[in-house]
């Protein structure tokens, strides 16, 4: 008799949720044909950190013994741009952008885990120097590794949502001068 461990079924739960977001690519790669164990587990869990945004770079202080994780990607890059633009548009500070307070929310939300021993930040305005990205800071005790991936999920999955509103609204708005507005010497001018 074979006996299954709880990591097995959170692997298969984890692995069903990589195939939703279609990671089934990286999925297959990584995993070709490992055993399903508690170790393998961990493993892909740590591995699939690096999977969700398209350019993860990850640090390590030894002596301060501190993970720094940095997500960049396209779609962050994107919202970030759009933002701007709504903001120049609207007339209003990024503290009033409701999409920025709204892919706030999300960022908490995705970057809370049952764990301790970590923090995050994000560089999404544009008085952050350098590109926009996400951080996670991950200590020697952390030890929600595999919650991390489907928290990037959601943050990446709110970063396309809110980037698809942002598009739509600023398609919406058009400047359009009403004619009653243009007056005969205007006219006069134009001719």
């Amino acid at each position: 008799m074979v006996e299954l461990y709880d990591e097995f079924f959170s692997m298969l739960r984890f692995a069903k949720r990589l195939c939703e977001y279609d990671m089934e690519d990286p999925l297959k790669k990584w995993f070709g044909s490992d055993e399903l164990d508690g170790e393998n587990y961990w493993e892909l869990a740590f591995e699939a950190i690096s999977w969700i945004f398209r350019d993860t770079r990850r640090y390590y202080n030894e002596r301060e013994e501190i993970e720094t994780w940095m997500f960049t990607d396209p779609v962050i890059d994107r919202f970030c741009q759009l933002c701007r633009e709504y903001e120049k548009r609207r007339g209003i500070s990024e503290e009033e952008n409701p999409y920025r307070r709204d892919m706030a929310k999300i960022i908490h939300e995705g970057l809370t885990f049952n764990s301790y021993s970590y923090g995050y930040d994000w560089r999404l305005s544009s008085k952050n120097r350098g590109r926009k990205c996400l951080l996670l800071f991950t200590g020697c005790e952390f030890y929600s590794h595999d919650e991390v991936p489907e928290g990037l999920l959601e943050i990446k999955n709110g970063f396309e949502t809110m980037t698809a509103c942002l598009e739509k609204e600023l398609s919406r708005e058009t400047r359009i001068i009403p004619l009653s507005l243009v007056t005969a010497a205007q006219w006069k001018e134009a001719a």
